[in-house]
């Protein structure tokens, strides 16, 4: 008899945003496997201070009663892939040694695992090693941020379009085009082309979020606002035609 691993999806900040089944798999779990970012500790998260590390993802676990070893596992915000795919690599292979050890092991995931998550090349790999694995859904950050915005991201005919930081304006402009609501994920990596995009486009509206679902969250609308910030890691940013709304309409909403 050997163990079982879940990939566990636990929405985007706020801990009552994830799943009951996630919830009830990570309290069933032996073993948690954390991934958590050296030198940037958040306040109020014991668990999520271990060896000198922080872990959003411990933030949230940290709500509930779970009482399952954590282990967390340093992942380096780099551009520089090949010390990600390390941690990564080692954070595999401490999963195959559980598993073949008998434990239950969840790994815990910002968001929703399917979405733009690194971890998925752990899920894959352990595929090819042949350890079955199951993957829990979540809330993603932008549905959640629709939600903060209080806004119908598509309706009637529009349609959604999801980019990573590899966006481009011209790239923006031909979707915006075609009636795409936009969603631009890892925004801080296309920083530089979103304010251009923004700059020759005054008739979109605007919605500029930061850390969607935790305390320190922000919704800002102004887009003189959004082009005088500096785009940090999490954040996101849903464009769409305006739905009749004067251009230049000023309006921060700060959730602390």
């Amino acid at each position: 008899m050997q163990g079982n691993v879940s990939f566990v999806s636990l929405g985007p900040g706020d801990p009552e945003l994830i799943t009951m089944k996630a919830l009830n798999v990570l309290r069933n779990a032996d073993v948690v496997i954390l991934p958590a970012t050296a030198g940037n500790t958040r306040e109020g998260s014991d668990r999520g201070k271990a060896n000198g590390v922080s872990s959003r993802a411990a933030d949230i676990i940290n709500h509930w009663d779970v009482k399952a070893e954590m282990r967390l596992f340093d992942v380096p915000m780099s551009r520089n892939g090949q010390l990600a795919q390390r941690a990564y690599d080692d954070i595999c292979m401490e999963i195959v040694r559980l598993y073949r050890d008998h434990r239950r092991v969840a790994v815990a995931v910002e968001g929703d695992v399917s979405i733009y998550a690194s971890i998925h090349y752990v899920m894959e790999r352990l595929h090819t090693m042949g350890v079955p694995v199951e993957q829990l859904p979540g809330i993603t950050s932008f549905i959640a941020a629709a939600a903060v915005a209080q806004l119908s991201l598509v309706s009637h005919r529009e349609r959604l379009q999801v980019i990573p930081g590899t966006a481009g304006e011209e790239e923006m402009s031909a979707l915006l085009s075609q009636s795409f609501t936009l969603v631009v994920m890892k925004l801080s990596q296309c920083e530089a082309e979103v304010k251009k995009f923004m700059a020759g486009h005054p008739e979109c509206e605007y919605h500029y979020f930061e850390n969607v679902g935790a305390p320190d969250s922000c919704h800002i609308i102004s887009a003189g606002e959004i082009a005088g910030r500096k785009f940090p890691y999490f954040s996101l940013m849903i464009i769409k035609k305006s739905q009749g709304q004067a251009p230049g309409r000023e309006q921060t909403d700060n959730h602390q």
